[in-house]
């Protein structure tokens, strides 16, 4: 038999010695256990066992006479029995994953390293934060620095998602802005002016932050980051900024 069928029988769950007695009964029919060693190269001593092996896993059967002989099952009915067999297994093998190893490997997330990005462009800023929008279940907080009314205006339909929901917004905003947009944001949540603001940007359930910044020329770039310090050390500053803004 050509060694491709050995390893066949060895994938579908046959040892070596077992794809041995089962392809020499295949061959010669019924067989003692003192032939199969023989004429298998299995040693005396082993050959009981994998006998006893085989007929368990639905390969062979035996007659109980003396001397006892062994005889080989339909390779369809062996495949089949071994196929059942695999199945059960895996079901059993599926369920313990799931049950005792999937909760290891939740834990493990918290453990797991954060992402930070840089964000150049309004597209591309747009785009993160209408993300955290459709994310965000409970609280968005959201700080708005000096920067171009049409700017803002890109923010005002992921924004306008909120009515209705049940996510708290608050805006903290400058003085100067119009009040055009004062009035739009007041529709989505509660809003706190200031005279000054360091930068801007949004934090989303306390578990995402978009930090927005300009530079000497004026062109506004982000930082966004998934980090829970950085999210936390963001909330506490505009909680503290918060306070002393006026309604």
């Amino acid at each position: 038999m050509s060694e491709k069928t050995k390893t066949i029988l060895r994938k579908a769950g046959l040892t070596d010695y077992e794809a041995n007695a089962y392809l020499l009964l295949l061959e010669k029919g019924a067989l003692t256990a003192q032939q199969i060693s023989y004429g298998a190269q299995i040693p005396y001593s082993k050959v009981y066992h994998v006998l006893n092996s085989l007929e368990k896993k639905g390969w062979i059967e035996s007659e109980r006479k003396r001397p006892n002989k062994y005889f080989p099952k339909s390779p369809e009915i062996a495949l089949k029995t071994a196929k059942t067999t695999f199945e059960n297994e895996w079901l059993q093998i599926e369920k313990t994953v799931v049950d005792e190893l999937l909760p290891i490997y939740e834990k493990l997330k918290t453990k797991e390293k954060y992402d930070v990005w840089l964000l150049r462009g309004a597209l591309n800023m747009f785009s993160k934060f209408k993300e955290m929008t459709r994310k965000c279940r409970q609280e968005m907080l959201i700080a708005i620095p000096f920067v171009r009314e049409e700017f803002l205006m890109d923010f005002y339909q992921p924004l306008h998602s909120f009515i209705g929901e049940k996510v708290q917004v608050r805006f903290m905003t400058l003085r100067e802005l119009s009040e055009n947009v004062y009035k739009m944001l007041s529709k989505i949540g509660e809003v706190r002016c200031r005279e000054k603001m360091f930068g801007g940007g949004a934090i989303s359930d306390g578990s995402e932050v978009l930090l927005l910044f300009s530079d000497e020329r004026g062109e506004i770039s982000a930082i966004w980051s998934d980090h829970p310090g950085l999210a936390a050390l963001a909330k506490d500053y505009f909680n503290y900024l918060w306070k002393e803004s006026e309604g």
